[in-house]
């Protein structure tokens, strides 16, 4: 098997390319292929969600994004010239310390996020095969064959032990291996456009019009004076022969917004598209795994799409690496455990917030217009929307991976819990170090403990274990200490250099704080116990040599 690919990834837009990277860093052999002749030149989906910007960050490739994106917060809803509410979506002080990552929407075109993230996968060692259609599979053993076609019409035909489809919505591997795809598409049709807009439209805010024929609107793209339209077009959609034109854009526009001396010119890129909602009934059959837009789609609303693959695919690299690695493969099943419902979440937020917006029927409109719209108003409902937007909220509390064996829960609990998403904070390494930010700690995709001081003061020889007991799993620990003064020690030590930590966390004294390759709390203990660690850390770490050894000869990858 040495030099075998050990996963083959297949569709490389946004979800596959962050696979490929978290794998590739983590050292699987990947296979990256994709029947596009090459990269996509168009803009497509045009917002990066805040817990994506966390995630960038926690790769080490945020400040890319940023320095090519636009960072926009309002929304001003309006009826012509009478606007209705304006939201202003911020992460408060709560989603993260000071000196650490601050979460962020970011408006960049897609072409610009996969040219980003390709880059990446060659700065770490990887290629992507363009021009190579996926064909067929079938399982072998321990592992998939796959036929691929090339662009020269030559077949090639290879092995792996794992293949994930992120191909999108027509999905070749999910209907091959009998994955359902239920749901539905909206009556509805759409323009989207490119365009420059000349007028008193504020390029850093977003705007939209409601109208008894459709919706029309403005989002800014980080280009001066560009803009993106989304354009609902339902009531015209019978007139046969219709073409998308610029003229027929402005009139849209005129009509809609009303007279505001807009003007639309320079279109980059014109199309339609139709909204449909589904989503598979699993992500997992035998050795062929789902993610991304393969896995679901939906409407474009709140730009969940992409937020939703990424995170699909950082839930996904850290367990698959580790199982191939020796780890035990019920820690896979976690996969779909975690995101299958969270995908479904998503679809029925998408879902309600577009029957709510676009309002096919008259009873609706005037609902949306008189009662729900003025009650986005209240600063509390705007926040409980930016959270639903930001993802930030997600958690996988009552995960099979996700444990609180926290004997003061009742007491004095924790601000947070296991399965909880982990606000950045920034420490200091030792008197007189350096700044660094967990963040910083998880961008090599390990997990990451933080214990507390006196779990090293109470019992040394119970901490020298604890500390070997991470280490064969290949889990960094740190001691976090709540003042400056550190005594000497083997182990790494931390300081909460502003409070942060206790502030967002709740966590002090004799604790241990497990902290996921993606960024969620997974074990957390308080007083620490050993015993329970071990049990823990055993569903992530290699199997002895001997097992793995004996594994592997009964199941060869290819029969």
């Amino acid at each position: 098997m040495n030099g075998q690919t050990q996963i083959l990834i297949v569709g490389a837009g946004p979800t596959g390319l962050t696979l490929a990277i978290h794998l590739l860093r983590l050292g699987m052999r990947v296979r990256l292929i994709d029947k596009k002749t090459g990269p996509s030149v168009t803009s497509k989906a045009i917002g990066l969600q805040y817990r994506v910007s966390e995630i960038l960050a926690c790769m080490g490739i945020v400040d890319r994004f940023l320095a090519r994106g636009g960072t926009p917060t309002t929304v001003n809803i309006s009826i012509g010239a009478r606007r209705l509410v304006r939201l202003n979506f911020q992460a408060s002080g709560k989603q993260g310390g000071r000196n650490a990552f601050a979460p962020k929407a970011i408006v960049i075109p897609q072409s610009e996020t996969e040219k980003i993230l390709g880059d990446l996968v060659r700065e770490q060692g990887g290629e992507i095969e363009w021009d190579t259609e996926f064909l067929e599979f079938r399982e072998i053993g321990a592992g998939v064959m796959s036929r691929v076609r090339r662009g020269n019409g030559r077949h090639e035909e290879f092995a792996s032990e794992w293949l994930v489809s992120c191909e999108g919505a027509h999905s070749a591997i999910r209907q091959q291996a009998g994955i359902a795809f239920a749901g539905k598409t909206y009556p509805l049709a759409f323009f989207l456009a490119d365009v420059e807009l000349s007028g008193h439209l504020r390029h850093g805010e977003n705007y939209v019009w409601m109208h008894r024929d459709g919706s029309f609107a403005a989002l800014p793209m980080p280009k001066p004076g560009a803009w993106r339209l989304f354009v609902d077009v339902t009531q015209r959609n019978a007139r046969a022969g219709e073409e998308i034109s610029l003229d027929l854009i402005q009139e849209l526009m005129a009509e809609r917004v009303g007279n505001h001396g807009i003007t639309v010119t320079n279109p980059t890129w014109i199309s339609d598209f139709r909204i449909h909602c589904r989503m598979v009934d699993r992500y997992r059959a035998g050795r062929v795994l789902i993610a991304g837009d393969a896995a679901h789609v939906h409407s474009p609303a709140g730009g969940q799409g992409i937020v939703t693959g990424i995170q699909d695919a950082t839930n996904l690299a850290w367990k698959l690496a580790r199982v191939v690695r020796g780890a035990p493969a019920q820690l896979l099943d976690t996969y779909e455990e975690e995101r299958l419902p969270k995908a479904q979440e998503v679809l029925r937020e998408t879902d309600r917030t577009t029957r709510v917006l676009l309002a096919p029927t008259i009873l609706m409109r005037l609902v949306r217009d008189l009662l729900l719209l003025p009650v986005m108003r209240i600063p509390w409902v705007q926040k409980k929307l930016f959270a639903k937007l930001a993802q930030l909220h997600v958690q996988y509390r009552g995960s099979s991976l996700s444990q609180d064996q926290d004997a003061a829960r009742w007491s004095a609990r924790s601000l947070l819990r296991a399965g909880d998403r982990a606000p950045d904070v920034a420490f200091q390494e030792r008197p007189g170090g350096g700044i660094i930010t967990l963040f910083k700690l998880l961008e090599p995709m390990r997990p990451v403990v933080l214990i507390g001081a006196a779990a090293l003061t109470k019992d040394e020889l119970a901490f020298d274990a604890l500390q070997r007991t991470l280490a064969e799993a290949e889990i960094d620990v740190f001691v976090l200490r709540e003042t400056r003064d550190a005594q000497e020690t083997e182990a790494r030590c931390l300081w909460d250099l502003h409070g942060d930590f206790q502030r967002l966390y709740g966590m002090s004294g004799d604790f241990l704080c497990l902290i996921r390759p993606d960024d969620h709390i997974g074990l957390f203990q308080r007083p620490t116990n050993e015993r329970a660690l071990r049990e823990y850390v055993s569903r992530l770490a290699p199997a002895p040599p001997a097992v793995k050894a004996s594994t592997s000869a009964r199941q060869p990858i290819v029969g």
